[in-house]
This record gives structure tokens, sequence and C-alpha cells, in this order.
């Protein structure tokens, strides 16, 4: 079963802290540039796009699976507001864990 994405309890933002409406964020696996697939839900029937889309909010659904990940968040324009590498989808007792 997935886990959720326990970088992702928050929304994201861009460089001025308004909700990145539009923006998005490529999956792949840590410390590669090889795409790797999240969910949409814990029971893993539906697949996110790559890159995930954030709503007008600034926030999406985002499950994982097993093994380590590398984001890479950008604005609607494909400019990078950051990098974040390592986020692990199985680790015991992170949010959303059962």
């Amino acid at each position: 079963m997935a886990k959720i994405a326990p970088y992702f309890a928050v929304q994201e933002l861009d460089n001025n802290g308004d909700p990145l409406a539009g923006g998005k964020i490529f999956t792949y696996e840590a410390g590669t540039t090889t795409n790797k697939d999240t969910y949409d839900s814990s029971d893993e029937s539906s697949v996110n796009t790559n890159p995930i889309i954030l709503d007008s909010a600034g926030r999406a659904d985002i499950w994982l699976i097993s093994g380590a990940y590398k984001f890479i968040i950008k604005d609607s324009n494909n400019v990078t507001i950051k990098t974040i590498d390592n986020i692990v989808g199985d680790a015991a007792n992170v949010f959303g864990s059962e």
C-alpha cells in the first residue's frame, strides 16, 4: 500500500509566499532523472501524471510507493522553485503510514 508523501503535509508556495497555482512537481527516483510513479490515493489505483499539476491552492494528492524519490518543483512557467531529494515512501511511522 502506498504511503502519503510526508513532504506534502503543507501546500506549495511560490517565492512570494502565494499558492503555487498551476505549479508542477516532477517525480524521479532519488538522485536521478528517471521518472518514478506516484499515486492519487493509498490503493494505488490511479497513477498521477508526471509532472503533477498543482491545483489553484498549490496542492495535490501524492502517495508514494517504496523507495526514495526526488521531487523537482517548478512554477507554471517551468522555473524551478526547489528540489528535494531522498523523500522516502516506505519509512515506518511517517504521516499516513498504517
